[in-house]
C-alpha cells in the first residue's frame, strides 16, 4: 500500500453496526473534501479493505452506495473512478454542506443562492391561491415555533412544515414535491449539525409569521409577501459571506 494513498485518505476502522454505511460515508467525505479528485481512481478494493480493517464485501457494498449517489463509476476489472461532483445525486447536498466535522460555507452560500428565489416564488403563489382555513395551519405551526418548552429541533421541525404548508397552498404538485424534498434535506443529520454549529434561533421566525398573517387578513398581499420573503431569508441565513469569510468560526464552534 502506497504511503501517498494512506495519507490522502486517513481512514479509520468503521464504528457503525452497518459497516458498509460507515465505509461509504468516509469515502464520500474524502471525495467532498477533494482528497480524491474527479477522474481519479480510488484505491483497489483489497487496499481499502486493509485500510478500513473490514472484509472486501463491506467495501463492495459501500461502492454500490457511492455509485448510487453518483459519486463514483464502478467498472468490473477497472475499479472505481471518482465522478465530477456536479453529476452527483441531490442527496449529496446535505453532506456537501456539513462533512468531516465542519460546515462548508461555500456550499451553504451556493445552496441559499438557488433555494431562496425559488421559495419566494412559491410563497407568492401560496398567498395568491390560499384558502382562509389554511391560515390556521400556519398559526398552529407558528405557535409550535414560539413554544420554548419544545427543544430547538422540534421548533425547527415546525418551521420546515411551514414550507410544506405553503407549497400545499399553491395547489401545484411540483411545488409540493419540491417542498417535501426540501423538508427532508433540512431535517437530515448534516443540516441538524449545521444549525447547531451556526446556533440559529427558530424564534426569529415568529414576528415575521405574525406580520404575514396580519397582512393576509387585512388584504395586503404585497406586505404579506415581503414578510414571507424575510422569513425565507432568515431560514436560509448562512451566517457567512459569499466569499466564505466566517469559515473558521463555523468549523471550530
Amino acid at each position: 500500500m502506497s504511503p501517498e494513498r494512506r495519507s490522502a485518505s486517513n481512514f479509520r476502522p468503521p464504528s457503525r453496526r452497518r459497516v458498509h454505511d460507515d465505509v461509504a460515508e468516509q469515502i464520500r467525505d474524502a471525495i467532498l473534501d477533494g482528497r480524491f479528485q474527479a477522474g481519479q481512481k480510488l484505491p483497489p478494493e483489497r487496499e481499502l479493505a486493509e485500510q478500513f480493517r473490514v472484509n472486501r464485501t463491506s467495501v463492495r457494498e459501500a461502492m454500490k452506495l457511492l455509485e448510487g449517489l453518483g459519486l463514483v463509476q464502478v467498472r468490473q476489472g477497472d475499479g472505481a473512478t471518482v465522478r465530477p461532483l456536479v453529476e452527483a445525486s441531490f442527496e449529496c447536498l446535505a453532506p456537501m454542506i456539513f462533512h468531516g466535522g465542519r460546515v462548508d460555507p461555500d456550499a451553504l452560500v451556493e445552496t441559499a443562492e438557488v433555494m431562496m428565489p425559488l421559495l419566494v416564488e412559491m410563497a407568492r403563489l401560496a398567498i395568491e391561491r390560499h384558502q382562509p382555513a389554511e391560515r390556521e395551519t400556519l398559526r398552529r405551526l407558528r405557535d409550535a415555533i414560539a413554544d420554548e418548552r419544545l427543544d430547538r429541533e422540534q421548533r425547527f421541525g415546525a418551521a420546515r412544515d411551514i414550507l410544506v404548508a405553503l407549497a400545499d397552498m399553491t395547489r401545484n404538485r411540483v411545488w409540493q414535491m419540491l417542498a417535501r424534498r426540501t423538508r427532508t434535506l433540512l431535517a437530515s443529520e448534516p443540516m441538524r449539525e449545521t444549525r447547531r454549529r451556526l446556533r440559529r434561533d427558530p424564534g426569529r421566525l415568529v414576528p415575521l409569521i405574525d406580520t404575514c398573517l396580519a397582512a393576509i387578513e387585512a388584504g395586503r398581499p404585497a406586505e404579506a409577501l415581503d414578510a414571507l420573503r424575510s422569513l425565507i431569508l432568515v431560514v436560509g441565513d448562512t451566517g457567512v459571506s459569499a466569499d466564505g469569510g466566517d469559515a473558521a468560526t463555523i468549523s471550530t464552534q
